[in-house]
């Protein structure tokens, strides 16, 4: 020790020597109380002489290349100076000598019973105190200092390793430059540091450094991390997990828990704020209070709680049904706020707006849209020429002329004014309408409606998947329905109009019956069967008439017929005659005159039948 600059002076409470500068007053301690010896002499006084004593043994040079230690007990002093003791005065009793420099080394110094100090410029201070390696101080009782530059300071502290440094009572600091601040402060592992009573920062079984800052403060990791806790209680557990704040937790590696009850408490999460809570898998909640519950959510705001996601792939609206949405199936949620607590969205760019946008949209791009839509509503009932001059195509359409519209992939308009909606419809005559997959339109205004179905008559017009029209101005409704002869009409599946100007419901094989057909009135309508049968009978009932007055008229021929006729010249006869045929009779009267001078013979007959019918007859014969 260089005396020009140090001096020693007994420290009552730590019952020992204790180098210090030589501008310090007084006794160290408590002044007031000398310590005795054997036979009434000061302690002071005895370890003061053989201080001196040692000091005066020193060659010239040799202060610092030979080491000190001090001690005694039950009044004795020993003084050992590079390694030889000094002989004490003959009243200090029994001694048990301090260590310093066992081990070959210089500048050891050793002030306190049952105390060593090796390793070079090694300093301990107090009873039982162990100050091992270059640098290394201990000061306390029970105190250790192993390893270069290690430091312990109060009573029981530890510093275990090269550059540890232990401050306080029972303070604790093991490995490679971890430090210990604070009564029974804990460092494990290399660079760990601990500050604050009780604080515990230990980063693994392969001494990882961790922190521990704040009384209770908690820094401790199963396997090789560096845990960071700051603030009174706080706890940063099991790998990178950090705690800032009164009594703030992290569990795993990378949470983070940041404000007074902060809770990160999954690997991966974030808390930020007062109380907050972040329980979700990778989950983040920012603001006093908020709440991320759910796995990869985020709460944002004062208050702010997440709910489980919802997939939405479609939406129906006033009955129309939208889908192929972008983003159908999210993996987590963000939250503003809560149920009754909502909170506005502000200063929001404008998103892109694509079939595989996920971006938000804003309130201006809505306005924009709810104004065109609104323009468009008012405009429906007067569009202008200038709809005309608009060229449409969607889903890789082509259309060739301004005013044609294509929507549906491979669609084609080659036309003016020619409309093609479907995949693969095509329309190549003008004024020409296709809609449906691969619905084709050849002729001018004409129109082909339904799958495959096609029109290459004029004016033709094609309603049904699979129809065709082949004449002009023919019409074919129903599936497979086919017009195949000009100005006709196929009405249903599979009919077919193959005759020019007709009407047909059928084909032959596969013929309809036409139902619920009013009667016709005009002389060119189609009558019902009720109209049809109200004739047929009327026909029925004239003819069983005729029929019967032709019998009648029969019968009334038989009568007169079978009338006797005056034979004899001057002869009259009156006869009574009948008939009957076909179920009618007739009765017939007649008058026959046979005259007798001119040889002449005439008669009168009348008849009537049964069916009302009256006939008369009369004849003039000659005879000779």
């Amino acid at each position: 020790m260089n005396s020009s600059r140090y001096k020693l002076v007994w420290n009552r409470r730590l019952g020992t020597l204790v180098a210090t500068a030589e501008t310090q007053r007084g006794v160290q301690g408590e002044p007031r109380q000398a310590e005795m010896g054997q036979g009434g002499t000061p302690l002071k006084s005895k370890v003061s002489l053989a201080v001196l004593t040692a000091l005066m043994l020193l060659p010239v040079g040799q202060a610092y290349a030979d080491n000190l230690a001090v001690g005694g007990e039950s009044g004795g002093i020993t003084a050992t100076v590079g390694g030889a003791a000094t002989s004490p005065p003959a009243s200090s009793g029994g001694t048990l000598p301090a260590t310093a420099g066992t081990d070959s080394t210089g500048q050891n110094e050793a002030f306190g019973i049952n105390t060593s100090a090796n390793g070079g410029k090694a300093t301990a201070v107090g009873d039982t105190v162990t100050a091992t390696g270059t640098n290394a101080t201990a000061v306390g009782a029970t105190s250790i200092a192993n390893g270069n530059n290690a430091v312990a300071f109060g009573g029981s502290s530890q510093a275990i390793g090269a550059g540890a440094t232990a401050l306080g009572a029972a303070a604790v600091a093991n490995g490679t430059n971890t430090t210990a601040i604070g009564n029974g402060s804990s460092a494990t592992g290399n660079g760990a540091m601990a500050e604050g009573a009780g604080a515990v920062a230990n980063g693994g079984a392969t001494f990882s450094s961790a922190l521990a800052i704040g009384q209770n403060a908690t820094a401790t990791s199963t396997t090789p991390a560096s845990p960071i806790a700051i603030g009174p209680g706080a706890q940063a557990l099991n790998g990178e997990a950090v705690a800032l704040g009164n009594s703030a937790v992290a569990q795993g590696n990378g949470a983070v828990a940041m404000g007074v009850g902060a809770n990160a408490a999954v690997a991966g999460s974030v808390a930020l704020g007062a109380v907050t809570q972040a329980t979700g898998n990778n989950a983040i909640a920012i603001g006093n209070a908020a709440v991320a519950s759910t796995n990869e959510s985020t709460a944002l705001g004062s208050g702010a709680v997440t709910r489980a996601a919802t997939n939405v792939s479609s939406v129906t609206l006033n009955g129309v049904t939208f889908g192929g949405f972008a983003g159908a199936t999210p993996t987590g949620v963000v939250s503003i706020g809560t149920v009754g607590q909502e909170h506005q969205l502000q200063n929001v760019a404008a998103g892109q707006i694509s079939a595989t946008s996920t971006d938000a949209v804003n309130g201006s791009q809505l306005f924009s849209i709810a104004s065109q839509v609104a323009a468009l509503s008012n405009n429906l009932t007067s569009l202008t020429t200038t709809v005309n001059t608009i060229s449409t195509t969607v889903s890789n359409g082509t259309v060739a002329d301004p005013t044609g519209t294509a929507v549906g992939t491979n669609s084609v308009v080659s036309v003016p004014n020619g409309t093609a909606v479907g995949n693969g419809s095509n329309v190549s005559g003008q004024d020409g309408t296709a809609i449906g997959t691969n619905t084709t339109v050849t002729a001018a205004r004409a129109t082909a409606i339904g799958t495959s179905s096609r029109v290459t008559g004029t004016n033709g017009t094609a309603i049904g998947d699979g129809s065709n029209v082949t004449g002009t101005n023919g019409t074919a409704i129903g599936a497979n329905s086919q017009v195949t002869a000009n100005n006709s009409v196929a009405l249903g599946a599979n009919s077919v109009a193959d005759r020019d100007n007709t009407v047909s419901v059928g084909a032959p094989g596969a013929e309809r019956q036409i139902t619920n057909v009013a009667d016709g009135t005009a002389p060119t309508d189609a009558v019902n069967k009720r109209q049809l049968d109200g004739a047929i009978g009327s026909v029925r009932d004239e003819m069983s008439k005729n029929r019967k007055d032709a019998a009648a008229g029969t019968a009334s021929a038989i009568a007169m017929a079978n009338l006797p006729q005056a034979v004899l010249p001057g002869e009259k006869v009156v006869a009574l005659g009948a008939g009957n045929y076909g179920g009618q009779s007739a009765m017939a009267v007649g008058l026959s005159v046979a005259t007798q001078k001119w040889m002449v013979k005439g008669s009168i007959t009348t008849a009537v039948s049964g069916h009302g019918s009256v006939g008369a007859g009369a004849g003039v014969g000659y005879r000779w």
